[in-house]
């Protein structure tokens, strides 16, 4: 099951990097996934999580600070996590994107602009969740 989570994982980067979307239809599988993969491993899905991520991702969508996939996905991911570890898988997307932001504004600078100075932060999250799940 983390193969198959993985191998979406890394098709939801490879959308965001290319064409800054974040499909429903991923996302959608990879919460099945999820689930599947929590119940094989006796752990429990944590919905609450997932709605409260989902709660604040919508206030934090009206301001155009992060696109709608991204939160979805943050969602998805989630259920993974008890509300207490939250603050955690957060911290560590947001340590994931810290490399990420450099090497897009560098892009962005070095091609004189022509490089999208938005961020595909799918990746930050999908790393972020492959790390909290390691720790």
């Amino acid at each position: 099951m983390i193969i198959i989570l993985i191998a979406l994982l890394l098709r939801v980067c490879y959308t965001d990097i290319r064409y800054r979307i974040i499909e429903n239809k991923c996302v959608a599988v990879i919460i099945l996934v999820n689930i599947f993969y929590l119940y094989s491993i006796s752990q429990p899905v944590n919905f609450i999580s997932a709605v409260v991520v989902f709660g604040i991702g919508i206030i934090v969508i009206l301001t155009n600070f992060i696109g709608a996939g991204d939160i979805k996905l943050l969602s998805a991911l989630g259920l993974a996590f008890p509300l207490r570890e939250l603050p955690d898988f957060i911290f560590l997307v947001t340590v994931s994107g810290l490399p990420l932001i450099l090497i897009v504004f560098c892009l962005h600078k070095s091609s004189q602009g022509k490089f999208s100075k938005t961020l595909p932060y799918g990746v930050a999250i999908s790393s972020g969740y492959l790390l909290k799940l390691l720790i």
